[in-house]
């Protein structure tokens, strides 16, 4: 009996990146097999070498300063690594394609979509009216309404959710055997995601696709793929099908990554505090358009208080609002009894040293041509009450050493940081001025999950040592429900529900509070697998599915 060549095979690949201070190992001897049809993900932290993996597949590694240095990678059979380069070019489409992680980054802003989509089928020989047609079917298909008219749209007139449709698309055109998605829902909102891994699931089951997802969400693997390799320090520390890994993991590593998920965390009871913070029936206008509507909110000493919601639901209009970021149209804004919007200039200063903000991007929010010292320091230089010029450094090392870096880093830039380590360094910023209330907003959003929950271990430290009070702005549930001690949950720019934590879980009231609950994927197959099986008989099979992608 003949044996059935794998569709994909790595081989004791080992990949290596050369700096400034030398040789760093970034994928070392790893090995995997994936058969016609098959879903297998790779999960790990960023800097495993999960994404430098499938960059490998797709031959993206700039070299220098990276170089494939041992191993294989065989499509077919046939060692892509030895290839001709016009041989490659033929294959990378029409059969291996990939999703990215940021579609903004990776559809250019000045072609229209449907242009782009049609020219993956122009590049591979069909003509240009041809690829037209198949670039709107296409469009139709993974659920952007009315496509002939928006074939002629730019990136930027789409949503991220449709963005990632669009790039989806793209990958789909030629039908590839193999599709590579390396975090193709990172940051999208609970419901977008549950639509984009349905209608990748769906893609993948009507082509016989393969599917290499790379993802530092357990909840997406588990939804999504049927094996697994965790990966740690460039090597796999363990495999074997979800249920196996998932279920009974042997290795710690892997013990961590599922504790990080799912462990809970002690809440404090905040009731009898005093009110800081009170937001009074606030409605605020974007032109024509409502995005908030008649919103009221307090926010107590030591409390978390979390904001939950798709995006447009209003609820960053509300914490720019807090922030003095964006203008009110009716309503107030009160801190400690007075209204921030008849503060005297004094009055306003030391509101803005009371409430600081920690923002979504932290490279996007930190200055990348300042040191950390200087970061840390800007507070300070503009209120210049705070703090005498000559305690600057000593209370920076001491701001640094409380969220986990060192005096050292100082002198270091944004760049030279992880995104965790440069949250932290925002964080230490926002402590700077003795703040009596943080404003989060999706501020751990876009991070792994053992950092994730370094970073709320962190503000749960700040909150107990400091007595600050948070309101933290996200769309993940299943992080609030080990977090907050309020939930807030908004839709549409309203408040449809609110309660303690445990209420709003245990007994959510709002059929969309239920539906967001829903859509959160956990690192359990058998119960992803529950609700795939709910969803389609509550939508009435496929034809609703494709309706609510095209409503997303």
């Amino acid at each position: 009996m003949l044996s059935k060549t794998p569709l994909l095979e790595i081989d004791n690949l080992v990949v290596d990146f050369e700096t400034p201070g030398g040789t760093f190992n970034a994928v070392r001897g790893i090995s995997l097999c994936l058969e016609q049809g098959g879903s297998h993900a790779i999960i790990g932290e960023s800097g495993s070498g999960k994404s430098v993996t499938a960059s490998a597949i797709m031959s993206l590694i700039d070299s220098p300063p990276g170089h494939v240095c041992g191993g294989d990678i065989r499509f077919q059979g046939r060692s892509i690594l030895s290839m001709p380069r016009a041989e490659r070019r033929r294959l990378y489409g029409r059969h291996i394609a990939m999703v990215f992680q940021d579609p903004a980054a990776h559809l250019n802003p000045v072609y229209p979509v449907g242009w782009q989509i049609a020219e993956v089928c122009r590049i591979h020989g069909r003509p240009a009216g041809e690829a037209k047609r198949s670039a709107i079917a296409l469009m139709d298909r993974v659920g952007i309404g009315d496509a002939a008219r928006r074939y002629h749209a730019f990136p930027h007139q789409f949503s991220g959710g449709q963005r990632q449709r669009i790039m989806i698309a793209m990958a789909m055109a030629l039908r590839p055997e193999l599709l590579i998605a390396d975090e193709p829902t990172t940051a999208l909102d609970v419901t977008v995601q549950a639509q984009i891994l349905e209608l990748i699931r769906e893609l993948q089951q009507e082509n016989g696709s393969a599917l290499l997802l790379i993802t530092h969400d357990l909840g997406v693997a588990a939804d999504i793929a049927r094996t697994v390799s965790v990966m740690r320090r460039g090597e796999f520390v363990e495999e074997g099908t979800i249920a196996d890994v998932f279920v009974a993991p042997r290795h710690s590593y892997t013990q961590k990554l599922l504790e990080a998920r799912t462990s809970s965390r002690p809440q404090v009871t905040t009731a009898d505090a005093e009110v800081l913070l009170e937001v009074k029936d606030v409605s605020i206008d974007y032109g024509s358009v409502r995005a908030v509507s008649d919103v009221s909110l307090q926010l107590r000493h030591n409390e978390v208080l979390c904001v939950v919601g798709e995006s447009g639901s209003g609820k960053s209009t509300i914490a720019n609002a807090i922030l003095r970021l964006r203008e009110i149209t009716s309503g107030s804004i009160c801190y400690r009894g007075a209204d921030i919007h008849k503060l005297g200039r004094a009055e306003l200063d030391a509101y803005h040293r009371a409430v600081q903000a920690v923002f979504q991007d932290p490279f996007g929010s930190l200055n990348p041509r300042m040191s950390v010292f200087d970061i840390i320091c800007e507070p300070w230089s503009i209120q210049r009450s705070v703090l005498p010029k000559s305690e600057w450094r000593q209370r920076s090392v001491e701001l640094m050493e409380s969220v986990g870096l060192t005096a050292g880093d100082l002198g270091k830039y944004p760049s030279e940081f992880s995104g965790g380590q440069r949250q932290r360094i925002a964080i230490a910023r926002a402590l700077a001025l003795q703040s009596e209330i943080i404003v989060c907003d999706e501020a751990v959003s876009a991070l792994d999950m053992t950092v994730q929950g370094q970073i709320i271990s962190l503000l749960q430290e700040i909150r107990a040592r400091m007595g600050v009070a948070l309101l933290f702005i996200t769309h993940d549930l299943t992080l609030v429900r080990n977090f907050a001690d309020r939930v807030i949950v908004m839709k549409a720019g309203e408040i449809v529900e609110q309660g303690s934590t445990e209420d709003v879980f245990s007994n959510p009231k709002h059929g969309y509070t239920k539906m967001l609950l829903a859509a959160c994927p956990v690192p359990d197959p058998v119960v992803q697998q529950e609700r795939r099986n709910a969803a389609k008989v509550a939508s009435g099979g496929n034809q609703g599915a494709h309706a609510l992608a095209r409503g997303a």
